[in-house]
């Protein structure tokens, strides 16, 4: 194993493994300084010596800890525990000694504390020590000038020397500061660019299956306007009876064939304007009737209605209108048709349809196809309705969940 760069496969990431070299390289930084730093303080100043020494066998405790456990973050709570513990101890019993090397050390435990472990950590050191030193300031300074002798040279000597130390593991202290931010900024581009080219391969792919549903509805829509065009030739040739029912046939698929026709029409391909699908529903079925004018009115709480629920309350639709227009008016009579969508609650809205006619000769609904139909699209919606004369009123469930 390298002095200064230790294995570190043992982690993945890399904050981890930049964590575990800075606690190694610190500790025998630590170790390597402060023999040095002891055997010269042992030679002038036995008290200053006591705490250098302690800082020694912190570090050697600190380098057996990190090799055989891999674990670095007990070591930060060591250093800034056990760093301003000491660095404490030292202002507050040796009074023969400056200070200003603790100082210092006392600002690097707080850094160490806050790369090491965590803002809180960081913030509980600076509480800490503020708390320590504005006691010694108030109650020791002043006697601390008083007995302070000059320093000779190998105190001298000996403090240039912390003093220098406090240097570099504070600028180390920095320079990792900085790695860890560039390689945060380094990750995060890392990271856009990638969701970046994804998002692009995500938008590519959704056009494409746009483009493809679109022709799917395009297709379908030819397909079932060919089955028209088929059921409107085969008609001619039947009796009354059974023309009347191909044309029943055809109105229901037409109703269909215009979803799909909205729906590659239009941008989204969930959902379908309620009120304009109506509104061309209207006018498809009116064309193929011979009544005088007719209006209608259509309104809808919800601007847009899923692909679920509008497939049956087109059709629901559908049987209405073709009703209303076959039954309800004269030939000359200018009818009002009234068709409003109101949102309820649990999803649940109330579909109201009614005309003004005068229902001559109006069939027996409740025995005829259509009704069964209108009947078992009610069911298909989860609702109900009440019928009085040529008014409907339907408490249908809103399939897709969109308002």
């Amino acid at each position: 194993m390298k002095l200064f760069n230790p294995d570190t496969s043992f982690y993945n990431s890399y904050y981890d493994k930049a964590r575990f070299l800075l606690a190694w390289r610190i500790s025998v930084a630590f170790t390597s300084i402060f023999t040095i730093i002891t055997i010269l303080y042992a030679i002038s100043d036995f008290k200053a010596a006591i705490t250098s020494g302690l800082v020694l066998l912190t570090g050697i405790f600190c380098i057996l800890f990190l090799h055989f456990t891999k674990k670095f973050k007990p070591l930060f709570w060591v250093y800034a525990i056990s760093g301003s513990t000491l660095a404490n101890l030292s202002i507050f019993t040796v009074m023969n000694f400056t200070h200003y090397v603790d100082f210092m050390w006392i600002l690097v435990t707080i850094f160490l504390a806050f790369i090491g472990i965590n803002r809180k950590a960081g913030f509980l050191m600076i509480g800490l020590n503020l708390t320590l030193i504005s006691i010694y300031f108030y109650f020791l300074l002043n006697t601390h000038i008083e007995v302070l002798p000059p320093r000779s040279t190998v105190q001298i000597i000996s403090e240039l020397i912390e003093i220098a130390f406090v240097f570099f593991v504070f600028s180390y202290l920095i320079y990792q500061f900085v790695e860890f931010q560039n390689y945060s900024q380094y990750e995060l581009k890392k990271t856009l660019s990638e969701l970046e080219k994804t998002n692009q391969i995500i938008s590519s792919k959704n056009k494409e299956n746009t483009l493809l549903l679109k022709e799917i509805h395009h297709r379908v829509k030819n397909n079932l306007q060919i089955i028209i065009s088929l059921l409107r030739l085969q008609k001619n040739n039947l009796s009354p009876e059974t023309e009347k029912s191909f044309e029943e046939a055809i109105s229901r698929i037409m109703t269909m064939s215009l979803i799909h026709k909205t729906l590659y029409q239009s941008e989204n391909l969930n959902t379908i304007n309620f009120e304009s699908y109506v509104s061309e529903l209207v006018n498809t079925i009116s064309s193929y009737s011979c009544k005088g004018n007719i209006q209608t009115t259509i309104h809808s709480d919800y601007h847009q209605i899923g692909t679920n629920t509008m497939v049956p309350l087109g059709l629901m639709l559908n049987e209405l209108l073709t009703n209303s227009f076959k039954h309800a008016f004269n030939g000359n009579q200018n009818g009002e048709i009234h068709i409003a969508v109101k949102s309820g609650t649990d999803h649940y809205f109330a579909l109201k349809y009614s005309d003004n006619g005068t229902w001559k000769n109006p069939p027996e609904l409740h025995n005829h196809f259509g009704m069964e139909l209108i009947e078992t699209l009610t069911e298909q919606l989860e609702g109900s309705f009440v019928r009085k004369e040529s008014s409907f009123v339907f408490n249908l469930k809103n399939l897709d969940l969109l308002n």
